[in-house]
């Protein structure tokens, strides 16, 4: 691993949260808050999730396919005290018309509550589309896709900062292997500068996602890379009161793309893009209109239709030129463990004179319940 990746790795544990940037996933999960009244207490928590994902594209970047199916994670998890959490259980997914499941993860992971506000976990990670990664560089479907994610991460949240920094571990390699290993580093941070009881917020926030692909003591017949993201926003809201409409907001992204080294031939080894979007919050969900401009953009994670590479043939456009539009929905019942999500995904290429969309649903139901009070002597 060069001098530049191991930096990067090294900025993301100690500079780096949880944000949501442009439209808000939180509909879709529900990842238990540390509860410290729940002192030496054994509960069984149950998540589901019911998902129908339609991809209908058409361009030159990504196929269409559907993702319809649903996930299930029966897990323990056992307060051991006021500052440590375990949690034991599996993830399961299965997508209709598929023989079996599709995969079965173990999901073990401890949580440290160092302090007021900030966190360590070792093991099963808050991953995915809670990392609040935007869709450019990492794609929502990769919740459904690959729901687990292990490794070690960071998480700090107060009324000013928020941090998120983890080490994602993929793929792992011993003496002799034939696969390389593989791994994923990154961080997500925003700063609030007002005062949250100001109806005009302004905030800036920072990504940043590292993927790798290598391995010394493994002999493999693959690509080698290290490459990187990196996200600069600036996001900007306005509250309009308790109506309809309750929020309207513009925010702005510059993405950009760097190879630092290895063997996959991209065709380019950095790029950027500008990403500038707008929309409100209605009562029920969100609504955005944004304008993406990339000149040799590429993200191992993110959503392909922003791409400058095709994902499935050869075809390249170093500048791209899409227009995008965005609507959800959201209903929570009993105090969230009931979650319904439904969004609309719009992309028009100007370029190809081409429109590409989606459409998804989502059913999340979390129950949990106490089984013991654990006293040790």
């Amino acid at each position: 691993m060069n001098r530049i990746f191991s930096l990067i790795i090294f900025l993301s544990f100690f500079l780096s949260g949880t944000i949501f940037s442009q439209i808000d996933l939180s509909g879709r999960f529900t990842y238990t808050r540390f509860d410290t009244a729940r002192q030496n207490d054994l509960l069984f928590r149950l998540e589901t999730d019911l998902f129908f994902k339609n991809n209908e594209y058409f361009s030159e970047y990504e196929e269409g396919y559907t993702l319809p199916g649903f996930y299930i994670q029966p897990e323990l998890v056992y307060y051991a005290g006021t500052r440590l959490r375990f949690t034991a259980g599996a993830n399961l997914i299965q997508f209709f018309g598929k023989d079996g499941f599709f995969d079965v993860k173990p999901v073990i992971s401890a949580q440290l509550r160092v302090a007021n506000n900030f966190y360590l976990i070792l093991g099963a990670l808050k991953g995915n589309i809670q990392h609040g990664l935007i869709e450019p560089v990492y794609d929502p479907d990769n919740q459904y896709l690959r729901p687990v994610e292990n490794g070690v991460q960071l998480l700090f949240n107060n009324h000013r900062l928020s941090l998120d920094a983890w080490i994602d571990w993929e793929q792992f390699i011993s003496w002799g292997d034939t696969i390389p290993e593989r791994f994923t580093a990154g961080f997500t941070g925003n700063l609030n500068i007002t005062n949250k009881i100001s109806r005009f917020s302004l905030a800036l926030p920072v990504q940043i996602l590292a993927s790798h692909q290598s391995g010394q003591i493994s002999d493999f017949n693959a690509d080698t890379y290290s490459m990187a993201n990196v996200v600069l926003g600036m996001k900007t809201g306005l509250l309009t009161g308790t109506g309809f409409i309750r929020k309207v907001w513009v925010d702005a992204y510059y993405l950009g793309f760097s190879q630092f080294s290895g063997s996959l031939d991209l065709g380019f080894d950095s790029g950027h893009a500008l990403y500038p979007t707008t929309g409100f919050d209605y009562k029920f969900g969100q609504f955005m209109l944004g304008y993406w401009y990339a000149d040799n953009f590429y993200s191992r994670k993110g959503n392909p239709e922003f791409m400058s590479i095709s994902n499935f043939n050869d075809f390249y456009s170093r500048y791209r030129h899409m227009g995008t539009v965005k609507a959800t929905f959201n209903k929570s019942f009993m105090a969230e463990q009931i979650k319904l999500n439904v969004c609309v995904n719009g992309y028009y290429d100007f370029s190809a004179s081409l429109f590409d969309y989606s459409y998804g649903l989502s059913l999340i139901y979390t129950p949990q319940f106490k089984i013991i009070k654990i006293v040790s002597h």
